[in-house]
């Protein structure tokens, strides 16, 4: 399976989208994860999704028993859960134990373990241009998170200093900022899919929603 995660912004669920539409025999998408529909403490939370990320890995697997040739891609992964427990108790708005007990728990379930994943992409573009690419959202009151920045430069913190927390080979960083969230995608890509895709997606570069 190939995890898509990063910065907000960066082109993630787009390119998988498109992906996903270019190629729908060929590919198989697994959505961002969400939260429990029901309030639970941040720590609970943090379990839930990764779990599921481990979850997601199991099926990959099985998805791909099943149909030889399958590409499983994952929007977001466990990076995302870590970054965000960051980036909470960094500026001020969580504690520093809810960040710990999650990254003990995504070792423990093996997320980052080398191997576990076919490949990790993480997309990284600096917390101004995050803002500037998702402006027509920042009224949203459900993103508000998304557009502090002192939470938005701890979260692009983390991502850029990953291999502190990481085993360096279990990731692969790419800056999105001037260059299409496709260049990194497609480098990820077997060789019999890209033929198959436009040469026009490589240069797409949308942005997507929060």
């Amino acid at each position: 399976m190939i995890a898509i995660d990063g910065m907000p912004g960066a082109g993630k669920t787009t390119v998988l989208r498109q992906l996903q539409d270019a190629l729908p025999d060929h590919v198989v998408v697994f959505p961002e994860a969400q939260p429990p529909d029901h309030p639970v403490p941040d720590g609970a939370t943090a379990r839930y999704l990764l779990t599921e990320a481990q979850g997601r890995l199991v099926e990959a697997q099985r998805l791909q028993q099943t149909r030889p040739g399958l590409l499983v891609l994952s929007d977001r992964c466990h990076i995302g859960v870590l970054a965000y427990r960051y980036a909470l108790q960094a500026s001020g708005q969580g504690p520093r134990q809810d960040f710990d007990r999650a990254l003990e728990l995504a070792h423990s379930l093996g997320l980052t373990a080398p191997g576990a994943h076919d490949r990790v992409l993480v997309l990284l573009v600096d917390p101004a241009e995050s803002i500037a690419r998702r402006l027509a959202y920042a009224h949203d009151i459900r993103y508000r998170l998304w557009f502090d920045p002192d939470f938005l430069a701890a979260y692009h913190n983390f991502l850029t200093h990953l291999d502190t927390w990481l085993p360096p080979d279990t990731f692969t960083t790419h800056d999105a900022t001037t260059t299409s969230a496709w260049a990194a995608l497609l480098s990820a890509l077997p060789p019999h899919l890209t033929e198959r895709l436009a040469p026009t997606f490589a240069t797409d570069d949308r942005p997507e929603v929060p």
